[in-house]
């Protein structure tokens, strides 16, 4: 059988305020997101009527998003809908480091849930983070090291 190197296995996406180390778990990257996401409010990015609460799973390694004033029927295009949902998703992924070898876990799976009036999800995104991507030198956990 002939093993191939794969051309992600010395890459990371490595979010602009993730790092490794002590004020860097999953617990901090939730901290720093709640800022974040009060400052995209202030500058407009996430209209003032939409609510979000974050939530952690340490044990799985997830950060939940919960996000409540949208809804289709007022947003039937999905124009802002997307626009939240892409901009969350951006800003947790500031606070990840995923490593491209398929072998090493990410920081956190984020999962982001949109709720309707009665609190069910009416739309989701899950994933880990986009960005560019970083080549790894020296210690695989810290890009350019």
């Amino acid at each position: 059988m002939t093993y191939m190197k794969s051309t992600v296995d010395c890459s990371v996406l490595w979010g602009a305020r993730a790092g490794v180390g002590p004020g860097y778990t999953l617990e901090a990257a939730a901290v720093r997101l709640i800022e974040d996401i009060a400052e995209l409010r202030e500058e407009g990015g996430i209209p003032q009527h939409v609510r979000t609460a974050i939530g952690i799973l340490p044990q799985q390694r997830v950060l939940e998003i919960r996000v409540q004033g949208l809804s289709v029927e007022a947003d039937p295009d999905r124009i802002t809908i997307r626009e939240v949902t892409t901009a969350l998703f951006e800003l947790a992924s500031y606070h990840n480091i995923v490593v491209l070898d398929g072998v090493t876990p990410p920081l956190f799976t984020q999962r982001i849930l949109l709720l309707d009036s009665d609190g069910s999800p009416f739309s989701a995104m899950v994933g880990t983070a986009v960005g560019d991507v970083e080549p790894v030198t020296g210690q695989p956990n810290q890009p350019g090291a």
